[in-house]
């Protein structure tokens, strides 16, 4: 029995297909979606105290309080404007770790963000 030989341009692409087919991400594999978690002010604390999120996890806090507050990291890498009352202040935490923060204001108003 002979083999014919075989057309080098169905070989390549067979060849390219194969490849493409081997080294695709499986379809299963999505990015996970980014959450949005709240925290409330009010009663001169915020609510909740501590909060565990995942890396690219948006935490908002929402300022249910009637006087001015702040949200600040013990690390330094947030710090929120003056909140009004009725106002939100956001921000995505791009990298794990733990996360304490309070408000310049009111010294005793302390929180805590765990991101995992």
């Amino acid at each position: 029995m002979r083999l014919k030989s075989l057309n080098p341009i169905v070989l390549a692409a067979t060849c390219m297909a194969f490849v493409a087919i081997a080294t695709a991400a499986p379809a299963d594999k999505k990015e996970p979606a980014h959450a949005r978690k709240e925290v409330s002010i009010a009663n001169l604390a915020y609510t909740p105290a501590t909060l565990k999120i995942h890396v690219g996890d948006t935490v908002v806090w929402t300022n249910n309080d009637d006087r001015d507050h702040t949200v600040i990291a013990a690390d330094g890498s947030f710090k929120s404007p003056n909140i009004k009352s009725g106002q939100t202040y956001e921000y995505t935490f791009t990298k794990a770790g733990k996360f304490s923060y309070g408000c310049i204001y009111h010294p005793r108003m302390k929180g805590t963000i765990v991101v995992e």
